[in-house]
């Protein structure tokens, strides 16, 4: 298993934004600095933002000198904050931004890492928070959820058709699951085949990091955020993993072009090509969209 994240759509998305030199672009999810790095060898300004305060601090030790010269602006909070926080950099800096470029995925480190639990692979808590400054984490959901509620969790984050299933077999366990490798043992004894491949627990645990990190809600607040703050011509850039992320940039984009307030850059989302997903797997669920501001 690859351990080192691979950065999805990365020229398509630089290309999307059309960017000239010496523009502004917002990277609403740093992650492991791939598209930033890409953005910064074209000359971009960048205000990068992530909630996951480990992002920053291998963004702030990688990129030292962009930062220190004003090429690069790391922001260690959720994209829910981009209008407030871009708006201080700009104004301070007398800056207008170009383009924002929204990547919904999770990173190889976050998965790979035991002890966040974002992960079935290896034992660790079940925290699963993007930003441990969040009260709420993955154990509590499961403590705290009403069998029903948890089953409709993991249908509609997850696309999980034995739901009722799972979420039955937690609350009856003779003991608290409050770690990876219990979670993953739960839904095995439920479910023990893989398809295609994946891990029988993949989306169970992906429901469970939408629901403790609210990431669906996230992306309704920053989406209309990230147009106000594009001037004229500047492009929305969107590499969405999850149907419910893709169908909430969809509605958006399709709104502002009803409205005459942009227009669509392709009629349908791009999706990874074979050559990407022989290379890596994990962006075969992938779509790439973006839209520019009239």
């Amino acid at each position: 298993m690859n351990t080192t994240h691979q950065t999805v759509f990365l020229n398509e998305s630089i290309e999307l934004l059309n960017l000239e030199p010496g523009k502004v672009v917002v990277d609403a999810t740093f992650g492991t600095g791939g598209h930033t790095q890409a953005l910064l060898d074209q000359q971009s300004t960048v205000i990068a933002f992530d909630w996951d305060a480990d992002a920053i601090t291998r963004g702030s030790t990688r990129f030292q000198s962009e930062i220190s010269q004003k090429k690069l602006f790391l922001v260690h909070e959720s994209f829910s904050k981009l209008a407030q926080e871009v708006e201080r950099i700009t104004i301070n800096e007398n800056l207008a931004v170009s383009g924002v470029l929204f990547d919904f995925g999770t990173s190889t480190e976050q998965l790979m890492s035991a002890e966040r639990g974002f992960s079935f692979v290896g034992d660790g808590p079940l925290d699963m928070r993007m930003d441990t400054r969040l009260a709420v984490m993955a154990k509590d959901i499961l403590a705290l959820v009403p069998e029903k509620q948890l089953e409709l969790l993991f249908r509609e984050f997850g696309g999980e058709i034995h739901a009722r299933a799972i979420a039955k077999a937690i609350k009856q366990s003779p003991v608290p699951i409050t770690t990876t490798a219990q979670l993953a043992e739960c839904v095995l004894k439920v479910n023990h085949r893989r398809s295609g491949g994946i891990h029988p627990a993949t989306k169970v645990f992906q429901a469970l990091r939408i629901a403790v990190n609210g990431e669906l809600s996230e992306i309704q607040l920053a989406l209309p955020q990230a147009f106000d703050v594009l001037e004229k011509g500047g492009r929305i850039v969107s590499i969405a993993f999850h149907e419910g992320e893709d169908r909430i940039v969809k509605q958006q984009f399709a709104q502002w072009e009803a409205c005459n307030k942009a227009r669509k850059l392709q009629k349908k989302a791009v999706q990874p090509s074979e050559a990407e997903l022989k290379d890596n797997p994990r962006a075969r669920s992938a779509k790439l969209r973006g839209i520019e501001k009239l």
